[in-house]
């Protein structure tokens, strides 16, 4: 059984009434489940400009916003594209903001990248438009191991985070900093600052990508 609201979610189905229709559709199931509508995906073509919003280089946290463009590995000298990343491009209160994402081992060009996608309560604050320094992440804690995430090639890899964001619009990561502009290490670095993706973060449970390594163990 579910109960659809535009608004709010009520007590109990059909209890209480809702002015408002600019909020996203919720379903709500009797298991618990809410989906919340993530609205229309919006793509542009991919930019060289960012912002410069994020925290200082090293800084952990999650940047909450907007999925733009996703751009694959490649050697053109644009977009901040390179071979061993899938770079995602978010917009984040009207800036761009870039993330790398390891589709590949970058220094020795082999395939060592684990990755698996689960559903699980999105981690610390709801999703809000914004850079979340106060946040942490430990991949143990949604009781996942290393051996729980399968090895995939660089193409395999390419293919699932583009399955992950065909309808994505709000989008949340958890990473580290390279710049005021961007992030990196979105995967398994322990000591609560581990890097994932988020899609349909609105919703509860959310999913959730996490990506670790061939020689990480835990």
């Amino acid at each position: 059984m579910r109960c659809r609201f535009s608004l709010v979610v009520l007590a109990a189905c059909g209890g209480g009434n809702s002015s408002s229709v600019d909020a996203p559709p919720v379903d709500v199931s009797t298991d618990g489940r809410l989906h919340v509508d993530d609205g229309t995906p919006t793509r542009q073509a991919c930019t060289s400009n960012f912002g410069q919003l994020l925290g200082a280089s090293g800084t952990y946290g999650r940047l909450d916003g907007y999925l733009v463009a996703v751009v694959p590995p490649s050697g053109m000298n644009s977009c901040n594209a390179d071979t061993s990343h899938v770079h995602l491009q978010v917009r984040m209160n009207n800036a761009i903001y870039d993330v790398a994402v390891d589709a590949t081992d970058g220094t020795t060009n082999m395939d060592d990248v684990h990755t698996t996608q689960i559903e699980h309560a999105m981690p610390n604050l709801p999703w809000a438009e914004g850079w979340h320094a106060a946040v942490n992440s430990d991949y143990t804690t949604l009781g996942l191991h290393s051996t729980d995430l399968p090895f995939q090639t660089k193409q395999q890899v390419v293919a699932d985070l583009n399955t992950d964001f065909t309808t994505t619009n709000h989008i949340s990561v958890y990473m580290t900093t390279y710049g005021g502009d961007g992030g990196h290490l979105v995967h398994r670095n322990g000591n609560g600052r581990d890097g994932m993706i988020v899609t349909e973060p609105l919703s509860t449970p959310a999913k959730l990508r996490v990506l670790s390594f061939t020689n990480i163990v835990f």
